[in-house]
C-alpha cells in the first residue's frame, strides 16, 4: 500500500488522526521539524544546514536526508521516492516542499484496513 504526502497543500493538524491520516501527519511532523529543536529527542527531524548550500548541491543532499531521517522515525514505512517538483522555481519564495511517496511495511498492513 502506498501514501503520497505533499508537503506543498496545506493541512492543518487534526487531534486523534488514525490509520493513513495519521501516518501522513507523522510524516508531515517529521518533515516540518528542524533537527535539534525537540528537547528530549535532539535527532528527530531534518537537517536545515543543507538548505544553505547552492541548489545543485542542496537537492541531492535534501533528498537522502529526508529518506533517511523518516525511515529512521517512521518505522512503518518505507520511503519510494522524494520529489521536488520544479526545485529551481520554488526557491525563488525560498521554499522547498517535497512530496514523499512511501510503502506502509508488510508488517504493519494490518493497522491500515
Amino acid at each position: 500500500m502506498e501514501l503520497t504526502v505533499d508537503m506543498r497543500l496545506p493541512v492543518g493538524v487534526q487531534i486523534g488522526a488514525r490509520r493513513l491520516a495519521g501516518l501522513a501527519q507523522e510524516i508531515r511532523t517529521v518533515l516540518s521539524t528542524r533537527k535539534g529543536s525537540v528537547p528530549l529527542d535532539r535527532s528527530f527531524g531534518i537537517d536545515w544546514d543543507i538548505v544553505d548550500l547552492p541548489m545543485p548541491q542542496a537537492l541531492p543532499l535534501l533528498v537522502a536526508e529526508v529518506g533517511q531521517a523518516l525511515e529512521r522515525q517512521v518505522r512503518r514505512i518505507r520511503v519510494r521516492d522524494v520529489i521536488y517538483d520544479n526545485a529551481l522555481l520554488d526557491t525563488v519564495d525560498g521554499k522547498l516542499k517535497p512530496r514523499v511517496i512511501v510503502e506502509i511495511r508488510k508488517e504493519y498492513l494490518d493497522d491500515f484496513r
